[in-house]
């Protein structure tokens, strides 16, 4: 048996069910695993010349010590400066081939990835394996300078100058007091982003960048055995870090009703947050929360948006969404006020119509278009071979199974009005949330 064929492989097939009336789309797929622990993701796609590489790391937010929010991201950076053979960043080689790469870093997860040529899938393998196995070789003080500076006005522009963007940060801050490592959100704060140092940041490349702590997913135009290949010859020789401990926090729990006020000095008319724990990611009651979202303030119609947006005209904007992560989330309910109207003015409707769901639950109609709305997402989602690769790559990271879309959906299919009823009345109770007032900064009364 040939060196590849002594791997662990696995042949899955996603099946996207969009309802009964239309064809499930399929999507095969082939996983393995090299000897040093990297998970390996195929999937074929040859309707165009284009190939989708995406390796993700099992690290992000829940992973950073106290005092050291905004590491993980800050990390991501440093992902991009260079490695070894690869100078003096990924971009200016990905320029010349006529491809492009970038990264994100969420509560639980950090992704890089590349879109390129299909006669370029080698060069893509090669960048994203150096910054693996030779990314300390470079990173020296200077680096390390140069990035946080960048993540310092990331803040200041993405949160601190933008309407509602401290919101966001302070909605983190109450629900996950220090030193819980959800403090301060994903980009951290600036005085502790301007703390780390090079033998810290080294540190946590060894703790967490191992080929044993990532997953790889190719999707696209390419041949499987000439992919397989080009694996064991850039990611075969990286040797596996140390194992890794997955962080055993527990999820900070509201006891009563918190009441704020914010003062944003760009914002131009006041915001209402209410604010409740949610579930963790993948839960069983995951589905019904985000159909109640939907229903409450997803859409142009949705029962927030009819009666604060179109009817009553008290709000310019209205939204809902549960955010399900690994160290427990939290589901959220925002209206933007419509100018000439005060903050006072939007609690009253928001909560009336939590009431009436958690009364008499949604009607079936509700239900179904949020489900449709859900299950159509996912399915154009996946007809981009980026998306693709990392939503394979999200479920092999929390789940160990790049083909459970199908489960995921069949989960979606079986949401039913009184789950969604349940749902509320569970986690949205009334004596126990945050009830956020952001105001323009000259309107905040003393």
């Amino acid at each position: 048996m040939s060196k590849l064929g002594r791997l662990t492989i696995a042949l899955g097939a996603i099946a996207l069910a969009f309802s009964a009336r239309a064809a499930d789309p399929t999507i095969l797929f082939e996983k393995y695993q090299l000897p040093n622990g990297l998970t390996v993701i195929l999937s074929q796609d040859h309707r165009l010349p284009q190939v989708a590489v995406n390796v993700w790391y099992h690290v992000g937010a829940a992973n950073q010590a106290p005092g050291r929010s905004g590491f993980a991201h800050l990390f991501e950076h440093m992902m991009f400066s260079g490695s070894k053979h690869v100078q003096p960043s990924p971009f200016k080689v990905l320029e010349t081939i006529g491809g492009f790469a970038n990264g994100s870093t969420s509560f639980d997860r950090t992704n890089y990835y590349e879109v390129v040529p299909s006669n370029e899938l080698a060069t893509a393998l090669w960048l994203e394996s150096d910054r693996l196995g030779f990314l300390l070789d470079t990173l020296d003080a200077r680096k390390l300078q140069v990035q946080r500076d960048v993540v310092s006005n990331e803040r200041r522009q993405s949160y601190e100058n933008r309407p509602y963007g401290l919101t966001f940060i302070r909605t983190c801050d109450l629900l996950y007091p220090s030193p819980h490592p959800y403090y301060q959100c994903v980009i951290g704060s600036i005085p502790e982003i301007q703390a780390a140092g090079v033998e810290q940041v080294q540190a946590f490349f060894r703790e967490f960048y191992g080929p044993q702590n990532a997953s790889l997913a190719i999707v696209g135009d390419f041949d499987p055995a000439k992919a397989r290949a080009l694996v064991e010859q850039y990611f075969g020789p990286i040797p596996a870090g140390p194992p890794v401990q997955r962080p055993a926090v527990q999820q900070p729990m509201l006891a009563a009703v918190v009441k704020e006020t914010l003062e944003d000095p760009v914002a131009e008319v006041p915001r209402l947050d209410l604010i409740w724990n949610g579930t963790v990611m993948n839960a069983d009651d995951e589905p019904a929360g985000d159909v109640l979202a939907e229903v409450l303030g997803g859409s142009d119609a949705s029962r927030l948006a009819r009666s604060m947006v179109h009817a009553s005209r008290v709000a310019a904007e209205v939204s809902a969404w549960s955010n399900a992560i690994g160290l427990g989330g939290w589901f959220q309910v925002t209206a933007v006020a419509n100018a000439g109207k005060g903050a006072g003015e939007l609690l009253a409707p928001v909560q009336a119509a939590i009431d009436a769901l958690k009364k008499n639950g949604p009607t079936s109609e509700e239900v179904e278009r949020a489900k449709r709305q859900f299950i159509a997402s996912r399915v154009r989602g996946v007809e981009r071979i980026g998306s693709r690769a990392d939503l394979l790559n999200r479920y092999q990271t929390f789940l160990g199974d790049p083909g459970w879309l199908g489960k995921d959906l069949a989960r979606y299919r079986a949401v039913t009005p009184a789950a969604v009823q349940a749902f509320a009345l569970k986690y949205l109770p009334d004596d126990r949330r945050i009830e956020l007032t952001t105001l323009p900064k000259a309107k905040v009364t003393k």
